[in-house]
């Protein structure tokens, strides 16, 4: 991973438009050597990601926009309801990945990727008053085979454990 300290306008629009807890001059443009896709990671409040993100996200929006991303949410998975009592505990989540991109779907421009589960489990704390600041990845000006990495490895299951789930 390199990184860059060069001022890059669409990284000051996303801190402008999502107000990370890490100040504009705090955000570090990364890069994914492997792909060259830009990046950052930093953290944005609970209220910013419902205003502005979406899950419904396509997985080529020029060629195939009827595809997703992102897997149905399973709202009766016992994981998936620990997830969301953790959240209005004021749990704080990470690892959600996402692109930022006003390309398509403008009104939403935070595409979430990867996370879903935590970014539906953020929401609904939030309909409760928890407004915590969340991690996220995310990506700039991907092109299309960036794009189908990204979303490939933030939805690539890997199986766990069900005693694990328990615990």
């Amino acid at each position: 991973m390199n990184k860059s300290t060069t001022t890059d306008p669409l990284l000051s629009e996303f801190a402008d438009r999502f107000s990370p807890l890490e100040p504009e001059n705090g955000l570090l443009k990364l890069i994914d050597k492997r792909t060259g896709a830009t990046f950052c990671e930093c953290h944005i409040k609970a209220s910013n990601l419902s205003a502005l993100a979406t899950i419904d996200v396509p997985l080529d929006p020029d060629t195939q926009p009827e595809y997703r991303a992102n897997r149905e949410i399973r709202l009766d998975h016992k994981a998936f309801i620990k997830m969301k009592d953790d959240a209005e505990k004021g749990r704080a989540f990470s690892n959600i990945v996402a692109e930022y991109t006003t390309a398509f779907n403008p009104t939403f421009p935070l595409k979430i990727v990867g996370g879903q589960h935590r970014f539906e489990a953020i929401q609904h704390a939030l309909k409760n008053g928890i407004d915590e600041y969340h991690g996220i990845k995310v990506y700039f000006n991907l092109d299309k085979d960036q794009r189908m990495d990204v979303q490939l490895i933030s939805n690539t299951t890997i199986a766990v454990s069900s005693a694990l789930i328990d615990q």
